[in-house]
């Protein structure tokens, strides 16, 4: 299923670090029902590991991309690959929106980071079958490759956001 999608390559590594970014969630929760004493120093540490994880992967989407673009990389057509990112954009948003709506519930801007790095999922498979369908019918090799840098930036000031607002939480970590 080699597609040579930067975007969908992306979507991938972006889909590991969002289940290491749940990980982290639900260790965070389950801290929390033990020790309710420690909600807070628990939230502000698993509120930065998302941060961080979000940070991680718009560096490594960056480098992908400005390397795509350097190589001037080619994306190629893949049934499988069309529908993965299909089936993605229409099961992640709602998924990331009802993680939205639970993070601010339970005031959670771990859980709001989570759900960010859900939606940035729907939005790179968007970004990814955009940038198939602009290089095979347009030509335009480029597409996928400043679509992922796009959604870096976007990641990177979600993420850089994550860690300083983990830093203003109530005391020391």
């Amino acid at each position: 299923m080699t597609t040579g999608s930067l975007s969908l390559l992306g979507f991938g590594v972006d889909a590991a670090i969002d289940s290491l970014a749940s990980i982290a969630l639900i260790w965070r929760f389950q801290d929390e029902r033990a020790n309710p004493a420690r909600a807070t120093r628990m939230e502000r540490l698993a509120e930065r590991i998302v941060g961080g994880v979000l940070l991680t992967a718009a560096i490594a989407l960056a480098l992908g991309a400005v390397r795509s673009i350097v190589v001037h990389g080619q994306v190629e057509q893949s049934i499988g690959a069309l529908v993965l990112l299909g089936t993605s954009i229409v099961v992640l948003p709602p998924l990331a929106l009802a993680k939205r709506r639970v993070a601010g519930e339970l005031r959670s801007g771990a859980l709001r980071a989570d759900a960010f790095l859900t939606g940035a999922a729907a939005m790179l498979a968007c970004v990814s079958l955009v940038g198939v369908i602009a290089s095979t019918l347009l030509g335009l090799w480029w597409a996928d490759a400043v679509g992922a840098l796009i959604i870096a930036a976007v990641l990177a000031r979600e993420g850089w956001t994550s860690v300083r607002l983990s830093e203003g939480l109530e005391g020391p970590l």
